[in-house]
């Protein structure tokens, strides 16, 4: 009954944590104070699991975020790559974007690619990052089609996925730029439209497996 005990004391001292870090991040969205945006993100990385899907939920519910803070949380999502997965919920993830992220502004649709493996469009689980150039997507696909990850399953192989994305569906478009270069536009992907497999990378064995 002891370990019992403890082991629920731990979880709801986990629970006030990642409801306190998460209360700091949209208390400093709101206020708009963009200067401590990036310590706000960092206590969330170092919170208990469910942090960050506390704190995109809350930010979901704000009407809007100044320039600044949007301009701040721009540079916090270049650098973390698994962000998506840190919050584990694709429908708040997206509204939380929303507001983060200052749209498409040319009101134009925009062909997009996305390197991807095929179980990705099996389930039609799209990704929020996308790109205006095939040969980065051809890049990020290429790996899903290691002759070892195809022998385990058929499932990861690589392919290229494209979509016409309408303007509503664009979050952001980014700037050429030395710092992660990818021609990333980050997308609402429930709000695409129709997306289809342009290639499909074949399996190339590594130097090691074809010598004799």
């Amino acid at each position: 009954m002891k370990l019992k005990g403890n082991a629920e004391a731990r979880f709801r001292e986990e629970q006030r944590q990642a409801r306190q870090a998460a209360d700091v991040f949209e208390r400093i969205c709101r206020d708009g104070d963009a200067e401590r945006l990036y310590d706000a993100h960092l206590l969330l990385n170092e919170s208990p699991l469910g942090a960050w899907r506390l704190a995109m939920a809350k930010v979901a519910k704000l009407q809007r975020v100044s320039a600044d803070i949007q301009y701040a949380f721009v540079n916090i999502w270049v650098e973390s790559k698994t962000l998506p997965a840190r919050v584990g919920h694709r429908p708040i993830m997206a509204a939380a974007l929303r507001v983060l992220m200052p749209g498409q502004h040319s009101g134009q649709p925009s062909t997009l690619y996305r390197g991807a493996n095929t179980s990705e469009r099996r389930l039609r689980i799209y990704r929020f990052s996308w790109t205006t150039d095939i040969a980065t997507a051809r890049e990020f696909a290429e790996p899903y089609s290691h002759p070892d990850l195809s022998q385990m399953d058929g499932a990861f192989q690589g392919v290229v996925l494209k979509t016409v994305a309408p303007p509503e569906a664009v979050l952001l478009i980014r700037q050429p730029e030395d710092y992660y270069d990818e021609g990333e536009v980050v997308v609402d992907p429930f709000r695409l439209g129709k997306v289809e497999v342009v290639e499909r990378i074949s399996v190339v064995e590594s130097d090691d497996a074809r010598s004799p």
